[in-house]
């Protein structure tokens, strides 16, 4: 009997990051002592439809899109063993074609990259986020509702080149490639697996081969490595038992630590706003249990069938013309996942600075009195503390003067008149020195007034608000293609200055498909002539009302 050679043949996709996976299963056959003397392998690179057909977008119909064509051939013995992704193999496969093996796994979390290094969390609001996968759309949506999604397709090198020269701010792609193409990356900019989980099988290269063919997998099986195959066949249990796939909004990561593998999942929650996430763990030797198991949990919690029926919540937008630190101030405030909050300030503060003779006045006043948060926090730039009476309007107002440590405060909700009405009944002696510490111009002329009624007052400019001269691009483009639902208004100047953009930008008839939020009628009186759709005005001129008004909507809508 004569010795022979057999020649395996391996297909894989034609890409570099494909031929590199090859690349690494062959070096782990041919340190197998019994591969020189019997085997020798030739690679068949097999153009996928995924490969060929670039225009079509990976949220459906993608079962099997970069695995069929290779699986076709290891059927009809063109090819004996076949490269793929793990995450790219459909949960159900052929019952003639198997996986004889999984090698190490590679960390399977997704990374950011964008033009400015930033990181999840630093992402500016509204910026374009370039992806073909429905599981990552979903999450960032979960998680950043602000940003906005655009499909990309192509090999990592494609996806690099795009983000540098097309239209996106910023990519997510598996870590995993590009740690295996050698490419750089920042380590802050790796996303986290447990807020952003992971598709059951990213990271892990998996081999195929024909399900009777027993000296094929007899060599295969020899370079498996029993954890990665243990965490992949946990999360593609689940995936069957939910009948997901890539093609799914779901995440599926499992980690063996110690004896325990720990499982987690992501899924749309039909129910509510968002992800549903749910983890889990098992002994270790029993992956496929602890897959079942969950996907039952789900099923219970969610309903049978559950993927079949997720219809994704609407976004409703909202324009925040305050300033930005206001804004976020407010919106940490508000955790309703389906309503998407943007900045867009239509004023700019521009603070004045305070003379020595200035700040000694305040110091010696008597009283000082505060109409805005804004003047309150400037004046703390100048003085450590006020031991002097503190008269203030409105809510924002007094917690400002609160969070300074401002502690002899006399406070009216409902406006300047009703502030006067107190600054009379609490100061007696009309000798007593009062300053008025506000901006260079206000809604009613408070000093004038208390001036007719005999009060010794002087007024302290430390402030002046600007109109901002041009709308940032991103809320144009938003605003014309009617993607915003709301515009919220604060005060009558920024309503008087969105009144001018409106008219510069020729913004009009785009206003007539959105909805107006005003903090009080004077503010609705002057935004009217642009003919929203509807209006709202809150029940009182305050925050807490705003917050009133916009949980109301969150319910109706």
């Amino acid at each position: 009997m004569f010795n022979t050679i057999t020649q395996l043949k391996i297909g894989t996709r034609p890409s570099k990051l494909a031929l590199k996976q090859t690349e690494l299963v062959l070096e782990k056959l041919n340190n197998l002592p019994q591969i020189k003397k019997k085997f020798t392998f030739k690679i068949i690179k097999v153009k996928t439809k995924g490969d060929i057909d670039k225009s079509k977008i990976l949220d459906s119909g993608y079962k099997g899109f970069f695995t069929k064509k290779i699986d076709d051939l290891l059927l009809r013995k063109k090819i004996d063993l076949a490269i793929h992704s793990a995450k790219d193999i459909p949960s159900r496969i052929d019952n003639n074609i198997s996986i004889a093996a999984f090698l190490k796994r590679e960390d399977p979390r997704d990374i950011l990259l964008s033009k400015r290094n930033y990181t999840f969390d630093t992402l500016p609001q509204n910026l374009t986020i370039g992806t073909s996968s429905i599981r990552r759309k979903t999450q960032i949506h979960n998680i950043r509702p602000d940003l906005k999604i655009e499909y990309m397709r192509g090999n990592v090198e494609t996806r690099i080149r795009k983000l540098k020269t097309n239209k996106y701010d910023a990519i997510i792609l598996a870590l995993a490639g590009l740690k295996r193409l050698g490419l750089s990356y920042k380590n802050n900019n790796i996303l986290n697996a447990s807020k952003f989980i992971p598709a059951g099988g990213q990271g892990a290269i998996a081999v195929t081969i024909r399900s009777k063919d027993s000296i094929t997998n007899n060599l295969i099986k020899k370079i498996n490595n029993n954890k990665t195959e243990i965490e992949v066949k946990t999360e593609r249990k689940f995936l069957e038992k939910i009948n997901a796939d890539c093609d799914s909004p779901v995440g599926a990561y499992a980690k063996i630590i110690n004896n325990y593998i720990y499982f987690s999942v992501a899924v749309p929650n039909k129910n509510k706003d968002g992800m549903f996430v749910y983890k889990s763990r098992a002994k270790f030797n029993k992956p496929e249990i602890l897959g079942i198991k969950v996907a039952n949990i789900l099923k219970k919690k969610l309903g049978q069938n559950f993927l079949k029926k997720i219809k994704f919540p609407k976004k409703i937008s909202f324009l925040l013309t305050r300033s930005v630190k206001q804004s976020n101030e407010l919106k940490k405030n508000i955790n309703l996942k389906n309503f998407n909050f943007l900045n867009c300030p239509i004023l700019k503060i521009k603070y004045i600075k305070l003379t020595k003779e200035q700040i000694k006045e305040i110091k010696v006043a008597d009283a000082i009195i505060f109409s805005s948060a804004n003047a309150v926090n400037i004046s703390m730039k100048y003085l450590n503390s006020f031991s002097n009476k503190v008269f203030c309007v409105g809510k924002d107002t007094k917690i400002a003067c609160l969070k300074n440590n401002i502690k002899n405060i006399y406070s009216s909700n409902s406006g300047v008149k009703d502030l006067i009405k107190l600054i009379i009944k609490k100061i007696k002696d009309r000798e007593k020195k009062l300053v008025y510490i506000s901006a260079k111009q206000t809604a009613a002329n408070l000093p004038l007034i208390l001036k007719s009624k005999k009060f010794n007052i002087k007024k302290i400019v430390i402030y002046e608000s600007e109109k901002i001269k041009k709308i940032q691009k991103s809320i144009l483009d938003l605003i014309r293609s009617n993607k915003l639902n709301f515009v919220t208004f604060f005060s009558k100047k920024t309503a008087i200055a969105f009144n001018q953009l409106v008219l510069k930008y020729k913004l009009k008839k785009y206003l007539m498909n959105m909805e107006c939020i005003s903090l009080s009628s004077t503010i609705e009186k002057i935004v009217k002539k642009n003919n929203f759709k509807k209006y709202y005005i809150c029940s009182n001129p305050d925050r807490k009302s705003f917050l009133k008004l916009i949980n109301f909507l969150h319910k109706t809508i």
